[in-house]
């Protein structure tokens, strides 16, 4: 993974934190240019944990130690400013005011994913839907609640690449279709906290059989990461009060585009082709007012 912002990383890391560890979190949010002169042990008594927390946060935002988060951070406050902490609403702000503020934040989130997504992890991506496809195996795909809808809308991406995909809203049937798959199939899943227990399921699933997975979710969801055989971070503040699901949302789909257009560049001239007769056929049976 390309090295990005560590507040960023922090940011998105905290929900899948212990209470100790996100108390430290807290702390360095709040305080952190006088943690950058700060020992561990110095800081262990600020924060009010141990220095192993201290060791062990650090390795879980991806960094060696206390000194390499130190060095970041340092980097981060230097910069060009371009970090945004969750989206502080208040009841006097106005309407144009929470826009401009939902709007920033979105900015910075699309960014920060930018340097957090991997080249490999995307291109292997890619490669992996597209030999599924080609291969004529099967392609199951999972969200729950508002990731239902982007898991909809990659169904739609792919069939327009001539690419069939599974996908039922229902939870039941969904299980029910991926419950003959095998290690040639693949699941595709979208969650940003990773806590839904169908996905966990389904996931599972398909380590048993196993099947390929392919997961897109935030930035510090580790655990359900280490089921999937490729991960595509986003670098989101997603909490458990969902009050800015929205951003995680538009990341995620901005990531869908970059698949689609992924897979579709692989035989463009085809895609171009198949396109053009598609909108002849719409025009033929005068879906188009010229």
């Amino acid at each position: 993974m390309h090295t990005t912002k560590i507040l960023f990383k922090l940011e998105s890391t905290m929900p899948f934190l212990s209470n100790t560890e996100q108390k430290l979190g807290n702390y360095i949010l709040k305080h952190s240019s006088e943690v950058l002169s700060m020992s561990t042990k110095e800081l262990a008594l600020a924060s009010d944990v141990s220095e192993a927390t201290i060791i062990r946060f650090s390795r879980k935002l991806g960094v060696d130690g206390y000194k390499e988060l130190k060095l970041q951070l340092s980097v981060d406050l230097a910069s060009d400013g371009s970090y945004s902490s969750p989206v502080d609403v208040s009841k006097e702000d106005h309407t144009l005011e929470i826009f401009k503020k939902l709007a920033s934040f979105a900015t910075a989130s699309i960014n920060s994913t930018a340097e957090t997504l991997d080249q490999e992890s995307l291109d292997a991506a890619v490669d992996l839907i597209a030999q599924t496809a080609q291969n004529n195996h099967r392609i199951y795909l999972s969200g729950v609640g508002t990731s239902s809808i982007l898991a909809k809308e990659f169904q739609v991406k792919l069939m327009r690449l001539n690419i069939i995909s599974i996908f039922f809203e229902d939870i039941h049937l969904r299980m029910e279709s991926t419950s003959l798959m095998n290690e040639n199939d693949l699941v595709i899943c979208f969650t940003a906290l990773g806590k839904s227990i169908q996905n966990q399921q389904l996931i599972q699933l398909a380590n048993k059989r196993h099947a390929k997975v392919i997961l897109i979710t935030q930035y510090g969801n580790a655990k359900l990461a280490e089921k999937a055989d490729i991960t595509l971070y986003t670098s989101i503040i997603e909490n458990n009060l969902r009050l800015i699901s929205q951003t995680s949302f538009t990341v995620q789909s901005i990531i869908i585009d970059a698949l689609f257009l992924g897979l579709a560049l692989k035989d463009f001239s085809k895609i171009k082709e198949e396109v053009e007769e598609t909108k002849q056929i719409f025009s033929d049976f005068g879906y188009y007012i010229s």
